[in-house]
């Protein structure tokens, strides 16, 4: 798992820098605002519900063998939206690409990067759930890894410099080979026979539905960045901030790892009823945290030189938004520690109010300091959005310990009175 992620990070990082060069900052701008359309049709349509899969998915197996009747569940859910966002793409085809600032026909590799995304990400979280790790971690490897190898021969060859709309295809042939590999490798048999379970429907359905809402925060902020930067400044700007954001999301793609690892883990324990597991694992967290935050330090230090060297001197300007992102990404993988028990223990709705509030937080905190500070300002208001989120995962962690520990009255008692004589 650590190397399938810490692989796809860094490939997927090479991938950035090798565009860097490829593209002007603007034409940069322009392929930052279609990955953000894509991706919020994904997140808003697909992956709201993707982690159900491994919550219910993972249960499911550990008792009979088989994930039908919760995989059947979730593709009844998956479908219906499928085609629902496919067609909101095809109806406001001109306002996404006047806003994206390419012809209005490139919508269809929008529509095509938002579906072939979408199953490929239900391809890892089923791996996930029926105890395939491996090939989970490498689902994601083998797009990045064939799209490295599409944009190292453009920039080899200096074929088609600077042309937007071969990258765009290159990229969902990518997810279109990735696909057909797993697709491949996936265990039928898991998913065999078709059954559909109301039960398990309306168990889905419940997991789910509260993330409609407060869907994955982090790419929410993102998102929320470009909207205001690609307000207040120009494509060139929403270039070069994005490179600062695509440093963050390498350290965020490491923190999330937690959450990859840990959750199917601590399902299985509360499950089996291993709580003294869970409170091992919840000990560990203050231990992660100091070393991820003197990694942070580390490359604070070194930000200046990394831009310049792997970015080019165009994309210099990004570098006060990195230090800041990069002390963002700390706040970042504190929270994402705990993700794993809250997910694990279904609290979805609080766990999805955080993601509003976050969401809220920094759209006011951009609509101020974006069009006074311009990309140093969407930073600032990233910053601000993540530490108020790891603040409520905190009092949410606090106010629900006795309920991931598996506290008896008994138990409670010890602690009060363990912690009235410290």
């Amino acid at each position: 798992m650590l190397l399938g992620s810490v692989g796809t990070t860094i490939i997927g990082f090479i991938n950035v820098t090798i565009l860097s060069r490829i593209l002007t900052t603007s034409d940069m701008g322009k392929y930052s605002l279609f990955l953000m359309i894509a991706n919020l049709g994904i997140q808003l349509g697909l992956s709201w519900s993707d982690s159900s899969i491994i919550r219910h998915g993972r249960e499911e197996y550990i008792k009979r063998g088989k994930i039908n009747q919760s995989f059947w569940a979730r593709t009844y859910l998956f479908l219906p939206l499928a085609i629902l966002f496919t067609l909101i793409f095809i109806i406001f085809s001109r306002q996404l690409t006047a806003y994206i600032g390419v012809q209005n026909k490139l919508i269809i590799w929008v529509i095509t990067l938002f579906l072939l995304e979408g199953l490929l990400n239900l391809i890892t979280c089923t791996f996930r759930s029926v105890d395939q790790m491996k090939k989970s971690a490498y689902t994601l490897f083998s797009q990045k890894l064939f799209y490295l190898i599409c944009l190292g021969s453009l920039f080899y060859f200096h074929f088609a410099q600077d042309n937007l709309t071969i990258i765009l295809i290159l990229l969902n042939i990518s997810f279109l080979v990735s696909l057909g590999i797993n697709l491949y490798k996936f265990n039928f048999k898991a998913i065999h026979p078709y059954k559909f379970n109301k039960t398990y429907f309306m168990k889905i359905w419940r997991y789910s539905w509260p993330q409609i809402f407060g869907f994955s925060g982090l790419y929410i902020v993102n998102y929320i960045d470009l909207y205001f930067i690609r307000k207040y400044m120009t494509l060139s700007d929403v270039g070069i901030y994005n490179i600062a954001y695509n440093g963050f999301l390498v350290l965020c793609g490491i923190a999330l790892l937690m959450n990859t690892i840990f959750m199917p883990l601590i399902v299985e324990y509360r499950t089996k009823k291993r709580f003294d597991l869970i409170a091992k694992y919840a000990k560990k967290i203050p231990l992660f945290s100091l070393i991820w935050i003197a990694g942070s330090a580390i490359a604070i230090i070194l930000s200046k030189y990394f831009i310049e060297i792997v970015f080019s001197t165009k994309y210099l300007a990004a570098i006060p938004s990195f230090n800041i992102l990069i002390v963002t990404g700390a706040f970042y993988f504190v929270s994402i520690c705990f993700s794993p028990m809250i997910n694990a223990f279904d609290f979805i709705i609080y766990a999805q109010l955080i993601n509003i509030t976050k969401a809220i937080v920094n759209a006011i905190a951009d609509s101020v300091l974006v069009k006074q500070y311009g990309i140093i300002g969407a930073a600032y208001g990233t910053m601000i959005s993540i530490a108020v989120a790891l603040i409520l995962v905190l009092i949410l962690f606090y106010s629900k310990r006795r309920v991931f520990f598996h506290l008896d009255k008994v138990t409670q008692n010890r602690i009060k009175i363990a912690g009235s004589n410290d």
